[in-house]
């Protein structure tokens, strides 16, 4: 049984401040990439040069091997910090990446539909248009609501059997758009759609 996300989740404000006394960066620039290329923090740095050094002075198998321990418990750690299992934990260079993996691990019939919003991802969406290609599924777009997010009601109403999945991006890269995922994850599992 999965553990409830919530009871493992504390609900403490993030100290702003704080954040942005350990982010180096934040001393010379405004940045408000972070959805691609954040600013790292003090430890990040500490940590990945520390690493780097090591590699330097031992060799790149050797620091791995030096680190397994350390590298390995960083499953445990998330699946602590999400409410997830240990298994259940993939770690990929980036969320392009993970994504395909998960998406192109998906198992569809033709005829499929893929629900998926106006302001999905670029990248999501040429897998979209490839899978389409190849296995006959079919893509269609959601509607926007008057904020520009996807329409909810508009989504509830295009769920029909062939629907497969529904894909969208919850905080798309540029323009500050938010998209209501949790009301998505709602109609998904009245429906049980991936």
């Amino acid at each position: 049984m999965r553990p409830d996300l919530s009871s493992n989740m504390s609900q403490q404000a993030i100290d702003i401040d704080l954040v942005r006394a350990d982010t180096p960066g934040l001393r010379e620039h405004l940045h408000l990439n972070n959805a691609g290329c954040a600013l790292m923090p003090q430890c990040v740095i500490e940590a990945i040069t520390k690493y780097l050094e090591l590699e330097g002075r031992i060799g790149g198998y050797e620091a791995a091997d030096e680190s397994a321990d350390r590298l390995e418990s960083v499953y445990d750690d998330v699946a602590t910090l999400i409410g997830a299992h240990r298994d259940e934990i993939a770690l990929t260079e980036n969320a392009t990446v993970a994504w395909d993996h998960a998406f192109y691990a998906l198992k569809f019939n033709p005829g499929d539909r893929i629900l998926t919003a106006q302001a999905e991802y670029g990248a999501n969406y040429v897998a979209f248009l490839q899978r389409a290609r190849k296995e006959g599924l079919v893509i269609d777009v959601v509607p926007n609501d008057e904020h520009g997010a996807l329409d909810v009601a508009a989504l509830e109403q295009m769920i029909d059997e062939r629907v497969a999945l529904i894909a969208v991006t919850w905080i798309p890269t540029n323009g500050g758009l938010v998209n209501p995922a949790m009301a998505v994850g709602a109609i998904a599992r009245r429906y049980d759609i991936l």
